[in-house]
């Protein structure tokens, strides 16, 4: 079953953020994980099919264009035909329409080399979705070299455009010093852009870096803030942050039971790690309702 979280991350074409293992304690949970072993707060996955050509939301539109619609319910190679015609007289759709069919394989073989090249020609003219398709594509090595300064490079043209997923990336790229020197303060920068649109993801690293002072004074109010708007779209990574913070009393009223609540929303969409809190949380209870008890029947 698809959970909440995953339906909404259906278009998501971007690294994936990942929680850092939680170390439980006997005593108490703690707020926050330290990074992953490697450094990395991010996962490198990229799920590499571009963005539909009917989502694209930059870049020049005419009638001429294809739609990927139609390119998958019709004719390929004729659409194909007219897409090229299109793209000869400058229609930046049409150039990211051929590089989406190439990189999928829609009425003509896999060619990544040649789909960068249809990006290229539509990213230069300022189309959004093919800069940011190159940045991917640059990022995870897929058809080209890796190479995270070129990546870089084309994140921040659509990023500078308003993308919140290519701001998000810029983000975890700088956090993570991937081609560039490791600048939380800069992460922390993208990271509010793309929060500030919605995206979910954003707003929990945001969140947790407020949580530990990395890259930003460290404000359990304002990670709490961030951590519930993220928690609120369902991300459970959000659910189970803002989760440790009611346990602790951490920038909101200490609540175990509300604390409960959102570990618990998020071990049901699967996290294994909310699924380990939930337990501790739980046993806690039990052991703090048996001293509870004790204490009243004496």
């Amino acid at each position: 079953m698809v959970s909440r979280y995953e339906r909404g991350c259906m278009r998501t074409r971007i690294f994936q953020a990942v929680v850092a293992t939680i170390a439980l304690t006997c005593s108490a949970l703690p707020a926050f994980a330290d990074i992953d072993a490697d450094g990395s707060a991010y996962s490198r996955e990229f799920y590499a099919t571009p963005s539909s050509p009917d989502s694209a939301d930059a870049g020049s539109r005419t009638p001429g264009s294809a739609s990927i619609g139609a390119i998958i319910s019709s004719d390929s190679p004729k659409n194909y035909g007219s897409c090229m015609k299109a793209a000869k007289h400058g229609d930046t759709q049409a150039m990211y329409n051929l590089g989406y069919m190439h990189f999928n394989g829609f009425g003509v073989p896999v060619d990544k080399l040649r789909a960068a090249a249809w990006f290229r020609k539509a990213a230069v003219r300022g189309h959004l979705e093919a800069q940011k398709a190159l940045g991917f594509m640059y990022a995870n090595g897929d058809g080209v070299p890796q190479d995270y300064p070129e990546a870089l490079t084309w994140f921040r043209m659509s990023a500078e455009n308003g993308d919140a997923e290519s701001q998000f990336s810029i983000g975890s790229i700088y956090y993570n010093g991937w081609g560039v020197a490791v600048d939380k303060a800069e992460s922390a920068r993208w990271c509010r852009k793309a929060a500030e649109q919605g995206d979910s993801r954003a707003q929990y690293i945001l969140g947790s870096m407020y949580a530990r002072g990395e890259g930003v004074a460290l404000d359990y109010a304002e990670a709490a803030r961030w951590l519930a708007r993220s928690a609120g779209q369902g991300n459970p990574q959000g659910e189970l942050s803002l989760s440790l913070l009611y346990y602790n009393g951490w920038g909101v009223p200490q609540d175990r039971d509300e604390a409960l609540k959102w570990c618990l929303l998020a071990a049901e969409q699967g996290d294994e790690q909310a699924k380990l809190v939930l337990g501790t949380m739980i046993r806690h209870k039990s052991v703090r309702q048996t001293r509870s008890d004790k204490l009243a029947n004496r």
